[in-house]
């Protein structure tokens, strides 16, 4: 019994320390550096990890919900201050385009993000790494946790050095309308026909449903899209191919 003891407190040692040493890493990856280290393994920390592990720790759940709030004030913020000349309803159209799902799993990309979550074994199985969703909350879920830990200046400097130039490349006709609208104005002129969205999943109960929908363009699947909702799902699906299309990664 004894030594059954020590070697799991050896091997909880040796995690800690793996641990200690991936949020270093993820810490120069994000370029910001936590004063209280558990609020950043906090935010990296999905739901599926606590529900499998029976541990009594916390998911990243209402960091996200506070990121979100953070996120939105400081890209609001942005806006007011750096484009005098738009109307409200067009700094909202910009805003929409920029903290989209799409946007945000991007950027969590860039910053491999994906790989200091922890996650249970069935979400990881089934590519949780990447899903756009499980990516954006995680980023919204790491700024509300800077927020927390160094306040409102540290965290605005974080959130518009990741995102400038995404508010930049938003500034742009192509997004200040429904993307679906866009999308389909310019396949229709290209090739006379329409985009077609296919729902390919639809899960979980149905207060939190989550519905994929690939789109097809000229008989080619493009994207696929995420969301609450079909017309969330295919409104992603278009904006994330509006994106490529701009950024030269697809040819359509």
């Amino acid at each position: 019994m004894a030594q059954d003891n020590n070697r799991n407190n050896n091997d909880r040692r040796k995690q800690k320390k793996i641990r200690e040493k991936q949020l270093e890493r993820l810490q120069k990856s994000i370029r910001v550096k936590f004063k209280n280290k558990s609020l950043l393994n906090r935010a990296v920390t999905h739901s599926s990890f606590v529900n499998e592990s029976g541990r009594d720790i916390q998911d990243n759940e209402r960091l996200e919900y506070l990121g979100d709030s953070v996120l939105a004030l400081v890209i609001n913020e942005y806006l007011f201050r750096h484009f005098e000349g738009y109307r409200e309803g067009q700094l909202a159209k910009i805003k929409s385009a920029v903290v989209s799902e799409t946007t945000l799993a991007r950027i969590a990309r860039k910053l491999k993000l994906g790989d200091y979550i922890l996650m249970g074994r069935g979400e990881e199985h089934s590519g949780g790494r990447e899903r756009p969703s499980i990516l954006a909350n995680t980023l919204e879920a790491v700024i509300g946790a800077l927020f927390l830990d160094s306040g409102l200046k540290v965290c605005r400097t974080f959130i518009i050095g990741l995102m400038r130039d995404e508010v930049d490349s938003a500034d742009d006709l192509s997004f200040m309308r429904d993307p679906k609208t866009t999308l389909q104005e310019y396949v229709q002129k290209k090739y006379k026909d329409r985009p077609v969205y296919e729902v390919i999943s639809e899960k979980g109960p149905d207060h939190m449903k989550e519905f994929t929908v690939r789109l097809i363009i000229n008989g080619r699947e493009i994207v696929t899209g995420e969301g609450p909702s079909k017309r969330k799902a295919e409104m992603n699906a278009a904006l994330a191919a509006l994106q490529k299309i701009e950024d030269g990664d697809i040819d359509i």
